[in-house]
């Protein structure tokens, strides 16, 4: 037994061994995402790429005060917000594409938004209709009980 076991197992284990150290050293070394690697060149792993894909878009909601050329102004406590529309925007109003001469001041807007290269935003599609309403507020324990009673 004792040199059946010099002969096969040990071998065998001491390669299994080997390779595992490689896979472990080649897994150090393998560039990390948002690691350069030796020609310049910045990693991303699907995960870090969707989520830079999602922080691309982000929501917003308002009134809108005015409709001024290829742009939305919304209104704001501290302001205005000015929100640039283009050909590939998508507004709605009830679930049908509106265009934006449709959009008039008072209308209430929730979409999303993307961030345009000179700093602004950009519309990408918005939802028009207005502001709903706040929920009702849930009843107390003794108007519950009441109404059970009553039942």
């Amino acid at each position: 037994m004792n040199r059946m076991y010099r002969s096969l197992v040990r071998p065998v284990a001491l390669a299994a061994f080997a390779l595992g150290m490689a896979v472990h050293i080649n897994a150090a070394e393998a560039p990390k995402s948002g690691a350069t690697t030796k020609t310049g060149e910045v990693t991303k792993t699907g995960e870090a790429r969707r989520m830079a894909a999602r922080k691309s878009t982000y929501p917003f909601r308002g009134e809108v005060a005015a409709v001024e050329g290829q742009s939305i102004v919304l209104a704001k406590k501290s302001g205005t917000r000015p929100i640039e529309v283009s050909d590939e925007s998508l507004i709605e109003r009830d679930g049908t594409p509106i265009r934006l001469a449709d959009v008039k001041p008072g209308d209430y807007l929730r979409g999303m938004l993307q961030k345009t290269d000179s700093g602004g935003e950009s519309l990408v599609r918005a939802s028009a209709g207005g502001k709903y309403d706040k929920p009702i507020a849930k009843a107390s324990k003794a108007t519950a009980k009441l109404e059970k009673a009553e039942r």
